[in-house]
């Protein structure tokens, strides 16, 4: 795992790479990779690539970055894993390829000459570079087809510029920071941007399973290479009816991938919370290895949070090395800044703080590499929420939209809305429902859109605005035909045009699980495990998010995933006789943080956000009602629970952009 920078001229008729720039940017990110670092600047000084260095995989300075070819044709900027290299290095050297490291970088540079852009469909990884062909004079920039990995970029002044984070573009002159006010609008109610935009105005994210190609003439193009919704393998409907099949299939898959991620030549571990999908890491790890390493994080002032009895019970079944760590309010604020800093643009979801300090254990442990769970709940419908979802579909929604047609609704809806009352979210799907829209956004809303209009300021969500006001080129050129609106329904209902066009007959939990791949699994919930394991220099791997596993998991059936009220039901299936039965079948508690007593009743949280609020009041009130936004922050302490939305206020607060 390391950190990727550089830039390219575009247009700029005096351009020259400055190293002393490129120098800058790789000091931004030192977390990212503490091995060392390196430069390269082509000979035209129209082109410079910088990498930091995290040594997982071949310590020696052979496998240092950015890496060129024996014949000087590829240059590459790379961040990430291809797990199935020593495959690939086996084809590879049979047509001819010879290695001068045991890297998997060298692997994706020969991968390229032998196959051109081919070469991605083969790699299984997680992955963001930048690769150079000197030949043809092209740059490609590629993310990974789940976006485990991050990759920034923006077109400012006439130059290319990447990097995996934002705060590595900040020393280029050329780049200007300044506030997207559509970005700080879908933030409020997904907590974090969606892509390909960012909170910064001209700083773009490549989303998940999207390549950047920019030609000898310097043309940009973006090319989606890669979407779950159209499976490499497609398998037969009586087979992924087969529960016994459907069984066989996870555990075959998973024991794969959890085998292949222990590729590294540094000691490596699995983050432990004693659920289901960090206990089948560990006992699917127990069987490649006796030297499991956990870790478990748990909050003194959040007992009610508290899984560390769980994961010692885990712990003992498969005689792992154990480790704890267990931190309080005062470690949360201690570290806020520094989390703020870290996660570049505002990612407002508290399992920030016990991630960092967990991976910081892991790190003073002396652990690089960890395992994590992500994604698996988002395959196997494991969320209650999911659950909820699904009921109210089946027993209300569906049935009230096929018995009322919409342009009934409205009169419909005044009947309703007594039962509904002041409940905002309840408001917002009320009229989602008149509106014909989509009843499931996203499994982590903040402010529902309603609400949110309520508390916007400036007048760009009045439904007399022109329809594109205000259109970014980039924006539509990566997702032609998406309505750059303030509505943040645009994002739902663009991913959902995709699915139904590669896949018309998807069900409702079906397009529940594509909306979470196109937007919070890769945005929120990967990147937080990456901004926080990077800021303490540790790899996470995803193990549920083998693309292979995931292909399968997005064709097994609803009633398999979901059944009679039981979230996850294959996967809680596939764990019987692997996983103690009590750990399968317990309450799900979630990784959280007890942020609302934080915000009621803290001695610091409490004072911080009103001081914040002050001192931005200014700025933050020519885009929201900062009375409005004062009274959230009183009906907490009034036992009105808002604490969700003073975490997004305060993360976004606590940026320099306001």
């Amino acid at each position: 795992m390391c950190g990727i920078a550089g830039f390219l001229n575009l247009t700029q008729p005096s351009f020259q790479a400055d190293e002393r720039l490129l120098d800058r940017m790789q000091h931004s990110m030192i977390h990212r990779g503490p091995n060392g670092y390196r430069h390269w600047i082509s000979h035209n000084k129209q082109l410079g690539f910088t990498h930091r260095r995290l040594s997982i995989v071949d310590l020696r300075e052979n496998g240092a970055q950015p890496m060129v070819t024996h014949d000087g044709r590829w240059v590459i900027s790379y961040n990430g894993e291809i797990y199935n290299s020593p495959q690939l290095r086996q084809e590879l050297e049979q047509l001819g390829y010879r290695y001068f490291s045991a890297t998997d970088t060298e692997t994706i540079l020969y991968a390229f000459d032998a196959w051109g852009l081919k070469a991605l469909e083969r790699f299984e990884g997680m992955f963001a570079f930048a690769l150079y062909d000197t030949v043809n004079d092209e740059i490609f920039l590629v993310r990974d087809r789940i976006g485990i990995k991050p990759l920034y970029f923006s077109l400012q002044g006439g130059v290319l510029s990447f990097a995996s984070e934002i705060k590595t573009l900040w020393p280029l002159p050329w780049i200007e920071k300044k506030l997207n006010p559509k970005g700080l609008y879908h933030y409020l109610t997904y907590m974090v941007t969606p892509a390909p935009m960012t909170i910064y105005d001209g700083v773009y994210k490549l989303p998940a399973g999207f390549y950047m190609k920019i030609d000898a003439a310097r043309a940009v193009s973006f090319h989606e290479w890669y979407n779950p919704a159209q499976p490499t393998t497609v398998y037969d409907p009586r087979d992924l009816n087969n529960e016994q099949f459907c069984i066989d299939t996870i555990r075959r898959m998973l024991r794969r991938s959890i085998k292949q991620q222990l590729m590294s030549d540094v000691p490596y571990g699995v983050f432990l919370s004693g659920g289901i999908d960090s206990s089948l890491n560990v006992a699917l790890m127990s069987e490649c290895t006796d030297k499991v390493k956990t870790f478990n994080v748990s909050f003194s002032d959040g007992p009610e949070l508290s899984e560390v009895e769980w994961a010692r019970k885990v712990s003992q079944a498969f005689n792992t090395e154990h480790y704890e760590i267990e931190i309080n309010e005062k470690d949360a604020f201690d570290f806020f800044t520094t989390m703020v800093h870290h996660q570049d643009e505002p990612l407002a979801d508290c399992v920030c703080v016990p991630l960092y300090y967990v991976s910081k254990l892991l790190r003073d442990s002396g652990v690089v590499v960890v395992q994590v769970g992500e994604g698996s709940d988002e395959l196997f419908c494991g969320y209650k929420t999911y659950g909820s979802y699904i009921d109210s579909y089946n027993n209300y929604w569906q049935p009230a939209t096929k018995l009322i047609p919409p342009f009934a609704r409205p009169l419909a809806s005044l009947l309703a809305k007594p039962l509904v009352g002041n409940n905002m979210l309840y408001q917002d799907l009320l009229n989602r429902w008149i509106s014909d829209r989509h009843f499931f956004w996203t499994g982590a809303m903040a402010f529902p859109e309603t609400y949110k209009r309520s508390l916007w300021q400036r007048n760009e969500t009045s439904h007399a605005a022109p329809v594109g006001q205000d259109v970014d080129p980039i924006i539509a050129q990566i997702y032609p035909g998406l309505s750059q609106a303030y509505d943040s329904y645009a994002i739902v209902d663009y991913h959902l045009k995709q699915l139904y066009k590669h896949d018309p007959r998807a069900d409702f939990l079906k397009s529940m699980t594509y909306l979470e791949f196109k937007h919070r699994l890769p945005e929120l919930l990967l990147m937080r495990c990456d901004k926080m394991t990077m800021a303490t220099s540790v790899e996470g791997r995803v193990p549920f998010l083998d693309h292979h596993l995931v292909e399968f998991a997005f064709q097994i059936p609803a009633h398999l995933k979901y059944r009679n009220g039981e979230t996850k039901y294959i996967l809680k299936k596939a764990c019987e006789g692997i996983l103690p039965h009590d750990v399968i079948y317990r309450t799900k508690m979630g990784f959280a943080a007890p942020t609302k007593r934080w915000f009621k009743q803290g001695a610091y949280f409490r004072s911080y956000f009103g001081d914040l609020l002050a001192t931005k009041k200014e700025s933050l009130q020519q885009f929201m009602r900062v009375d409005e936004i004062e009274q959230l922050f009183l009906k907490t302490q009034a036992d009105q629970d808002s604490s969700l939305y003073l975490w997004v206020l305060q993360n976004v607060l606590a940026t320099d952009v306001l």
